[in-house]
């Protein structure tokens, strides 16, 4: 073989390694496994459920769904299993990415600080706020009504705390009943066993709406928290972290983002807010 020839295999095989050698952290995993694995709340309609079927669905499992392909394209894979695990409380999703048992949490986790100590999110997902619901022969109309009344609430959740420290700041007489799952909530309330079910606005959405009678229940005209939502994965993973906002600013810069909302929100009635608007514009990063 010519000398100039046997040179440029030798730079093209040292490319190659160099291209392999840049995957690290998640994707290396992934690229070396060829299977993405996603953590993600199986009774949390819209966001993310089981379907009658069996399978994962609802806006955050779609939007993971882009998510993948990107991190499919990243890895050189030409075929990438994706494995589902449920989780239902908060310190489990968290445990799971800390000890790597899945690679992103597709659900409805909200960002907060401490929770950032822990692991990394993604760019914004959503933005809700916590409210109530109640049945509506005997309503709670407004957070100010919650005063005297008794309210599911699930363990560890930004909900919970942030009703704890609503009830010490306002003097509130609030009779927490700690649960572990949304659909337990809606039992307790639908048997009157509590006056409300306290979670995301969002999720009390899809609660009501896959319910057999959406008219009986009624949802606090207000909110007493602000619930930011990201996609969880390992802390101090930049490179993954990357690939996974890439993915969501890309679709943010589409009209395939409001199609998406429209599926599993506004088909049901439940409008594009200013504050949901302003995720996708404002995210929306240039290449």
């Amino acid at each position: 073989m010519p000398k100039k020839f046997t040179m440029l295999a030798v730079i093209l095989l040292c490319s190659a390694n160099i291209g392999a050698a840049e995957l690290t952290g998640t994707l290396k995993r992934v690229a070396d496994n060829g299977e993405l694995r996603i953590g993600f709340v199986p009774d949390a309609p819209p966001m993310s459920f089981v379907d009658g079927e069996g399978n994962p669905t609802g806006y955050s499992i779609s939007l993971c769904k882009t998510v993948a392909s990107a991190i499919k394209a990243a890895t050189g894979l030409e075929q990438m299993r994706i494995s589902y695990t449920p989780y239902l409380l908060p310190e489990e999703r968290l445990a799971a990415i800390e000890d790597g048992r899945i690679d992103l949490e597709c659900g409805a986790s909200t960002v907060t600080l401490s929770r950032r100590e822990r692991v990394d999110f993604s760019l914004m997902t959503y933005i809700t706020g916590g409210a109530v619901v109640s049945k509506t022969k005997s309503p709670v109309a407004s957070i100010s009504d919650l005063d005297g009344k008794k309210i599911a609430v699930i363990q560890g959740t930004t909900t919970h705390t942030t009703l704890e420290e609503f009830a010490e700041v306002n003097d509130a007489d609030i009779t927490l009943h700690v649960i572990g799952s949304h659909d337990r909530g809606m039992e307790l309330l639908e048997q009157s066993k509590v006056d409300g079910y306290a979670t995301d606005r969002a999720m009390i959405v899809g609660q009501v709406l896959r319910s057999v009678d959406a008219a009986s229940y009624a949802i606090t005209s207000d909110v007493f928290s602000f619930e930011p939502y990201g996609l969880m994965m390992k802390r101090g993973d930049t490179d993954f972290r990357l690939v996974v906002d890439r993915a969501l600013a890309s679709l943010y810069r589409t009209a395939r983002i409001r199609r998406i909302f429209h599926n599993w929100f506004g088909r049901h009635g439940e409008p594009l807010s200013p504050v949901v608007e302003a995720v996708y514009q404002l995210q929306a990063v240039a290449e």
